[in-house]
């Protein structure tokens, strides 16, 4: 009997100390360029980046390769998407013609951007410039669970506890008001950001773009989602202890053992 419980708390912990293993961070990166001389021959490029990551995880690195049609990009497949892009070729026409010659951006990037003992936690950016005043795109986060042959995008609604979500979106509108305040941010006072966030979302529905935290859950919002361009992508935190009691408790348990990467150029 002695022997059984000895070997059942060896495996439990084998077990644990699988799930917490890193995982590795590897990004491979590729970026292509095609060129154009303007009428007074300088030159421009329109440019295409594309990265994904190497995760060191089978079942993680067979989720990256399908989410990207099941064939990884190499330089020659990027160079031949830009060529072959549709609104580089009409800006290609423009610019035999334009004063002010555009050159246009691409970046879709897929990068692991943290882990916990049982979750992975990765970004998908997609942005682009195509000759506007600015440049746009969006960046997603995705969580997926460690140690699952085909692993599924854990979605908001999976982790928030059954009529909490008012509760959670209530929480997200709390944090952006305070996240305006921040010294570090935009600095206003309780009354200017209390008002800006009515002036500017006459309804507030939250996000379900969310990812696990350092002892919190965070949420990061698109740009112009819930505040003007030059206000960015905010990205609130909100800590476990106001989640007690609307997100699961096994969810805010991989909090206390999160590891976030730094961010890469």
């Amino acid at each position: 009997m002695w022997n059984k419980i000895v070997c059942g708390v060896f495996l439990a912990l084998l077990t644990v100390s699988v799930q917490a293993a890193p995982l590795s961070f590897k990004t491979k990166t590729i970026e292509v360029e095609s060129c154009f001389l303007d009428k007074d021959k300088e030159k421009h490029c329109h440019e295409k980046k594309v990265a994904y990551p190497i995760t060191g995880d089978k079942h993680f690195d067979a989720w990256v390769k399908k989410s990207f049609s099941n064939k990884l990009p190499t330089q020659k497949s990027i160079k031949q998407e830009l060529l072959n892009n549709e609104t580089v070729q009409d800006v290609n026409q423009s610019n035999k013609e334009n004063e002010y010659p555009c050159a246009i951006q691409y970046v879709d990037a897929l990068e692991l951007e943290g882990f916990s003992p049982n979750y992975a936690v990765f970004g998908q950016e997609n942005w682009e410039y195509t000759c506007g005043a600015h440049g746009n795109g969006v960046h997603n986060l995705i969580v997926l669970p460690r140690n699952t042959a085909n692993p599924k995008e854990v979605k908001l609604q999976d982790i928030v506890l059954p009529n909490q979500m008012k509760k959670l979106i209530h929480l997200q509108k709390e944090a952006f008001i305070k996240y305006l305040q921040q010294p570090e941010e935009f600095a206003m006072s309780a009354k200017e950001a209390r008002e800006y966030f009515h002036e500017y979302n006459e309804k507030f529905d939250g996000t379900d773009n969310w990812r696990i935290g350092k002892n919190s859950i965070v949420f990061l919002f698109q740009s112009y989602e819930i505040a003007a361009y030059s206000f960015g992508r905010p990205e609130i935190t909100i800590p476990v202890e106001e989640l007690q009691g609307i997100i699961k408790p096994e969810i805010l348990r991989e909090t206390q053992n999160y590891t976030q990467l730094p961010e890469k150029n």
